[in-house]
């Protein structure tokens, strides 16, 4: 009818609607719609916030939130600060954007260490798994891969294969054409 009955989450379609053909939802519904995303980082956390606001009577679980989602107050304002802290040395600019980014870039190792400012002026990548090449672009603000902008490589690399349980180093990971060689090396050599 007009009414949400169930919501859930599948990686085989098929499988999914055959297995609720025959199961306690047999007679249950009469028509479905389906919802491709790009990237599944926060899938889980939006099936939990329908579950929760809606209750469909389909579903038996109201729908738990990962540890890392129970309170980000924390998280929220210092993303808050950071996003503050950014702007205010866009609009001074000079040397006090300068040190932003040194600061930006010098954040982390590994995973937090951030890309942001390492180039200005856009700077082709490549990366490559499974005889597959991925492209992307470099640029001031971070890495644009797929018309989105991430500030950690590492992050970049993921979302080429976002449902890969899989480790990537996107430092190691992506590539650029250095300007004396003419080679392809590891985006790792240009922040040394």
């Amino acid at each position: 009818g007009e009414r949400l009955y169930y919501v859930g989450l599948a990686s085989n379609l098929m499988a999914r609607l055959n297995r609720h053909l025959k199961d306690r939802h047999a007679d249950e519904w009469d028509c479905f719609s389906v919802y491709l995303t790009v990237h599944d980082e926060h899938i889980k956390e939006l099936e939990s916030l329908l579950l929760r606001i809606v209750s469909p009577p389909g579903n038996k679980v109201s729908g738990k939130f990962t540890k890392q989602s129970n309170n980000l107050r924390r998280r929220l304002n210092a993303s808050i600060k950071e996003y503050h802290a950014d702007r205010r040395a866009a609009v001074l600019g000079g040397n006090i954007a300068r040190q932003r980014q040194r600061k930006k870039r010098a954040a982390g190792t590994g995973r937090g260490q951030t890309a942001v400012g390492l180039v200005s002026s856009p700077v082709r990548l490549k990366g490559s798994r499974k005889s597959y090449e991925y492209r992307a672009s470099l640029r001031k603000d971070g890495i644009r891969y797929r018309n989105y902008i991430y500030e950690n490589p590492t992050e970049a690399a993921r979302a080429t294969l976002p449902a890969s349980k899989q480790r990537v180093n996107g430092w190691t990971f992506w590539h650029y054409r250095d300007a004396k060689t003419g080679e392809w090396v590891k985006l790792r050599n240009l922040k040394s």
